[in-house]
């Protein structure tokens, strides 16, 4: 049986927000158990090139646990403000705005997806922690380049350089080119059967308007993700790529925290941009971690939907009966 999920048009399970967060216009979709009573709210947060609706598989899994779904269009992105400034986008200040909305709807504690610097930055907020693909970085002590990072070690990192540069702005503005873009990050190939997107290298802009649809996302799926980023470009989305010496100063100030509550990873053994190795030492710096791993590429999420599902539901669950909280869930 297929997997449950949102739709993305004309669903009533989802509701579409808005607030002010620290002089910022944010949009959040909303999803709760239809008797309006839950447990506890998910706060599920998502990185580039994705959206809200990027949860969409994993939405109805939550919402039947009778939790609280909140997931925001990050600043950038679809129907939140996409100021032109960097600051506005650094970790610290984001996980400020994070906060605030969570103060906004109520809450003084949430389980928190895929954002290790709001816990960092805010470990009062965050009961549990779960992660899909992204494995924890800590702050640096030492301000190195990511120029630096990719020359010495992190070779799969190029494509930063190439979105921090301005470059993928001049090329890519018609909304054809957005769909594109989007095509080649998904992994859309051509009818030759190359790819659109190379980590080692960025977006392969020669094949630009030559990428077949994804198997990732439906046509309608492929539309509504083209039509929210053709909303406010894709210069704000990029603008994360551009705050990595900002971050460095902002975290020196939290060297020595560690992430101390239950913490899950999902790896994905496939992933070109985020390789395997990257988590080794993930333990190290967060004690109390369960890893997991699919054998999927970089879309975990919507490639082995049941699967992803399936772990972070049981962990969860587990979390509850640790915490003597399984009577209340």
């Amino acid at each position: 049986m297929p997997v449950d999920k949102i739709r993305v048009s004309g669903d009533s399970r989802i509701e579409y927000k808005t607030t002010t967060l620290n002089g910022h216009n944010y949009s959040y979709l909303l999803s709760q158990p239809k008797s309006g009573q839950y447990k506890a709210t998910v706060f599920l947060i998502h990185g580039f090139p994705d959206l809200s609706m990027g949860w969409r598989y994993q939405i109805p899994m939550l919402v039947d646990m009778e939790l609280r779904v909140v997931a925001p269009d990050c600043l950038g992105y679809g129907r939140t403000d996409a100021p032109d400034e960097i600051a506005p986008y650094s970790h610290k200040s984001c996980a400020a705005d994070i906060k605030a909305l969570a103060t906004h709807l109520g809450e003084t504690q949430i389980i928190l997806a895929l954002a290790y610097r709001i816990a960092l930055w805010h470990p009062e907020l965050v009961s549990y922690l779960f992660t899909v693909c992204v494995p924890y970085a800590r702050p640096m002590a030492e301000n190195i380049s990511i120029e630096e990072l990719v020359r010495k070690a992190t070779p799969h990192f190029a494509y930063q350089l190439q979105f921090k540069s301005g470059e993928v702005e001049k090329v890519i503005q018609s909304k054809e080119e957005i769909r594109q873009l989007l095509l080649a990050l998904y992994g859309g190939r051509t009818e030759a059967g190359e790819f659109g997107f190379d980590a080692h290298k960025g977006v392969l802009f020669d094949k630009i308007g030559k990428l077949k649809p994804s198997r990732l996302l439906s046509e309608e799926e492929l539309e509504f993700y083209t039509n929210e980023y053709a909303r406010s470009g894709i210069h704000g989305p990029l603008n994360w790529y551009r705050i990595r010496d900002m971050n460095y100063e902002d975290e020196l100030a939290i060297l020595d925290r560690v992430i101390q509550i239950p913490t899950l990873f999902i790896q994905a053994l496939r992933d070109q941009a985020l390789p395997s190795h990257l988590g080794k030492s993930m333990a190290k710096q967060v004690p109390r971690l369960t890893l997991k791993q699919v054998n999927t590429a970089h879309w975990a999420l919507w490639e082995k939907p049941e699967e992803v599902n399936e772990i972070i539901g049981t962990w969860l669950k587990d979390q509850f009966v640790a915490d003597g909280r399984i009577g209340k869930l």
